[in-house]
């Protein structure tokens, strides 16, 4: 088995209420409990953070520099190639609010 990377880069849209929000974790919990061991784990990120580039550090007022680049969470899951771990991320469901990028995790080994 090989970890892979989904990057969760969100999509604009308006603010829900703490029920619906909740009803959101409560159906991605069940989604990650349903991979069992390929699922390894999965965070979302602070709204602060910061770009830097070139030696310089850009504040910004959230976790993307531009709307359409919403980079909200990743999730790390365990899968045999590529195809699978796209399989994978297409049962998600975040989808319906969220983009997902996948990437295989190259260990030091292979570097």
């Amino acid at each position: 088995m090989q970890e892979f990377l989904l990057i969760v880069k969100g999509r604009p849209q308006p603010d829900l209420s703490p029920a619906k929000t909740q009803a959101r974790i409560e159906e991605y919990r069940a989604w990650a409990r349903s991979l069992g061991e390929r699922h390894i784990e999965a965070e979302r990120l602070d709204r602060e953070g910061a770009y830097v580039q070139d030696s310089k550090t850009v504040m910004t007022d959230g976790p993307f520099l531009e709307a359409k680049e919403i980079i909200a969470g990743y999730i790390f899951i365990r899968a045999a190639h590529l195809d699978e771990a796209t399989a994978i991320a297409q049962t998600c469901p975040l989808l319906e609010h969220c983009d997902l990028i996948v990437h295989r995790v190259i260990s030091n080994d292979e570097a």
